[in-house]
């Protein structure tokens, strides 16, 4: 049987959680689908896709005119496009949003396309607060939002805990340790 083909699209690869979340999601289902990551933004580097190379095809949008998939996954950015002529690239029969930060309480001057409230069938969130963020914004995207919280790979959590790191600690002073970027919306 032919494997369904999912692309996830990232407008901008540096290496934030976002990138590693789509990593570690991929690792799990590489094997059963046929897997693309795109992106367009010619700032991205390429430290986090190199990992992502091992289990999927990387694009650039900016080279290709268009690919053919049955899932798009749109990862939420500040720097949000416009859907109609994203869709002319990436041509899916569904379109899921991945949203991983509160879009609007960082950035309140954001506003979503009207094209993508229209043709997004699901907007995925990581958390309830991510969930509220949009209803919040968006009333009318109540019932296209779902709570799916990020895969985490408890045995890679487990194998790093047990790394031994060489770290110097002063003892007098206060010490916090924090594995995200200290933002409003981490709620550090």
């Amino acid at each position: 049987m032919k494997k369904k083909r999912i692309l996830f699209y990232y407008k901008l690869f540096f290496a934030g959680g976002t990138e590693h979340s789509i990593l570690k999601l991929i690792k799990k289902i590489y094997n059963q689908f046929d897997i693309y990551v795109a992106y367009d933004e010619e700032e991205t580097t390429q430290e986090v896709l190199k990992e992502i190379a091992k289990y999927a095809q990387i694009i650039n949008l900016n080279s290709i005119e268009n690919i053919t998939v049955d899932i798009c996954i749109w990862c939420s950015h500040s720097k949000q496009g416009c859907f109609t002529e994203f869709a002319k690239k990436v041509i899916a029969k569904r379109y899921y949003y991945w949203c991983h930060i509160l879009l609007f309480e960082t950035f309140p001057d954001l506003e979503f396309y009207p094209d993508l409230i229209e043709n997004i069938e699901k907007f995925i969130c990581v958390s309830d607060a991510v969930k509220d963020d949009i209803v919040f914004k968006y009333p009318e995207l109540r019932k296209k939002c779902i709570v799916i919280e990020n895969y985490l790979d408890t045995n890679e959590i487990i194998s790093k805990s047990k790394e031994i790191v060489e770290l110097e600690v002063d003892s007098k002073k206060l010490n916090l340790i924090s594995i995200s970027r200290i933002a409003k919306d981490k709620r550090i």
